[in-house]
C-alpha cells in the first residue's frame, strides 16, 4: 500500500525507534503501523475539517499527537500522505458478493458508495470536486482507480448478467446505464452535499436504476 514518499520508506519499513513529541506538549511512544493509523487517520480527520487547500502537515501532526518529523520521514508532502489516506480505509468493490436478481446486485453494488462515504468521513468524492483544481491528480487518481473505475465495471457486469437471466433488457447492459447510479450518488454528495442513506439508496434502485433497465 501507498504511493511512496521521498522522505521515508513505505510498506513495512523502518519508521524510527524515537520517541514522537506532539506539538502540543504530549508525547507518545507509538511505532510502525500504529503511529502511521494514527497520522493516516489524523490526515481524513483534517481533510473533513478544513479541506483539502487548508490542510497542512503540522495540522495533520498535531491531530495526531506527534512531531512534524515522524510525518516527513513518510510523506514527502501532503499530497502523498493524503492520497496514502484515502486509500488506507477505501473499501475493495472486487470483494463484493454477487447476487440472482439485479435489484439485489445494484442495491449490493450501490451500497459501496455509501461505505465510502463512512470510511473517508465524507471527504473521497470531495476530493474530486471541493478543492477544483487544488486537488491533486495523484488523489483523484487513487478514488478513480480503488472505486469509481471498478464499481463501473461491475455494474456493467451486473446488467449483462442480467440479460442473460431475463431481467434486464439487452439494450440497457451499456456503460451509460452502469455510469448512471454512480452519478447520481457523486451528485448527491458533492453538488447536495446530501446523505448516502440506505432510504436513498432504496429509492434510487427501485424508482430509478430497476425501472431504467428492466425487462
Amino acid at each position: 500500500m501507498g504511493v511512496g514518499g521521498a522522505g521515508g520508506v513505505r510498506g513495512g519499513g523502518y519508521f524510527g525507534g524515537d520517541r514522537e513529541v506532539g506539538v502540543v506538549g504530549t508525547a507518545t511512544r507509538r511505532r510502525g503501523e500504529a503511529l502511521e493509523s494514527a497520522i493516516l487517520n489524523a490526515a481524513l480527520e483534517q481533510l473533513a475539517e478544513v479541506g483539502y487547500v487548508r490542510l497542512t502537515m503540522e495540522g495533520v501532526a498535531a491531530a495526531a499527537q506527534t512531531g512534524k518529523a515522524a510525518l516527513y520521514r513518510r510523506w514527502s508532502g501532503k499530497e502523498e500522505l493524503v492520497a496514502d489516506a484515502l486509500q488506507h480505509v477505501l473499501p475493495v468493490p472486487a470483494d463484493m458478493p454477487v447476487h440472482d436478481n439485479i435489484r439485489d446486485d445494484l442495491m449490493e453494488l450501490m451500497g459501496c458508495y455509501r461505505r465510502v462515504v463512512d470510511a473517508t468521513r465524507g471527504t473521497a468524492f470531495q476530493v474530486l470536486k471541493q478543492d477544483g483544481e487544488q486537488s491533486t491528480d495523484l488523489m483523484r487518481d487513487v478514488v478513480r482507480d480503488r472505486v469509481i473505475s471498478p464499481l463501473k465495471q461491475l455494474l456493467l457486469a451486473a446488467l449483462e448478467r442480467g440479460v442473460e437471466r431475463g431481467d434486464v433488457r439487452a439494450s440497457a447492459a451499456t456503460p451509460m446505464n452502469a455510469e448512471m447510479g454512480p452519478a447520481m450518488v457523486m451528485y448527491r454528495c458533492t453538488l447536495e452535499s446530501g446523505a448516502i442513506t440506505d432510504e436513498f439508496l432504496t429509492e434510487l434502485v427501485d424508482n430509478v436504476l430497476v425501472p431504467a433497465v428492466r425487462a
